[in-house]
C-alpha cells in the first residue's frame, strides 16, 4: 500500500463544529498511520519519492491542521465545559497537557521529516514515532468517548454555531 493512500478526505463544514472536529480525528488517524509506516519504509527504500510525498503530507498536516484542531478544542470547547461542569476540570487539564506534549514530540520529529522532504537519507526515531502515534491514538479515543459527547450535551446549538464561525475565521486569518 502506498504511503500516500492515507491522505485526508473532505471534512464537514464549520456549521457542524463537533462533526468537523470528529472528521479531523479521522485525518489525524490517517496521518498517524502514514507517519508510523515511514521508519520501516525509510529503512527499506530510503528517502524515495513515496517517502518524500508522505513526509511532505505529514509535515503539512501536523504543522497546520493539527495546531488548529487543538486551538479549536481549547478555545471553543474547554472554556464552556469548565464553566458548565466544574467536575470536568481535571480531564480538560489532562487534554491540555497532552496537547503540549504533542507540540514537544512534533518539534523532535519535524527536522527528520524536513530532511526526508529534502531527499536526504534521513532516519526517523522509531521509538519517538511510535510514542507520538500511540499517544495521539489514545488522546483521540478519550476525546471521542468523553469530550465530544459532553460538548454535545452542554453546549447550545447557538454556541456551537458561533464556535464554528470562529474556527472558520481562524483558518482564514492563518491559511495553510
Amino acid at each position: 500500500m502506498p504511503l500516500t493512500d492515507s491522505l485526508p478526505r473532505p471534512a464537514p463544514s464549520f456549521d457542524e463544529p463537533l462533526e468537523m472536529l470528529a472528521a479531523c480525528h479521522d485525518k489525524l488517524r490517517r496521518f498517524c498511520k502514514m507517519l508510523a509506516t515511514l521508519p520501516a519504509h525509510l529503512a527499506a527504500h530510503g528517502a524515495d519519492g513515496e517517502a518524500v510525498d508522505a513526509a511532505r503530507a505529514v509535515l503539512r498536516y501536523f504543522d497546520h491542521a493539527g495546531p488548529h484542531h487543538h486551538q479549536d478544542e481549547e478555545d471553543e470547547l474547554f472554556p464552556l465545559l469548565r464553566e458548565r461542569d466544574p467536575g470536568a476540570a481535571a480531564a480538560l487539564a489532562r487534554l491540555h497537557r497532552e496537547h503540549e506534549v504533542f507540540i514537544e514530540q512534533w518539534q523532535a520529529l519535524r527536522p527528520g521529516l524536513q530532511r526526508i522532504v529534502a531527499g536526504e537519507a534521513a532516519e526517523l526515531p522509531a521509538v519517538l514515532v511510535a510514542s507520538y502515534v500511540c499517544d495521539y491514538r489514545a488522546h483521540i479515543a478519550f476525546e471521542e468517548e468523553w469530550l465530544f459527547p459532553l460538548a454535545a450535551r452542554l453546549i447550545t446549538p447557538d454556541e456551537l454555531a458561533a464556535a464554528g464561525a470562529r474556527m472558520a475565521a481562524r483558518r482564514q486569518a492563518q491559511p495553510f
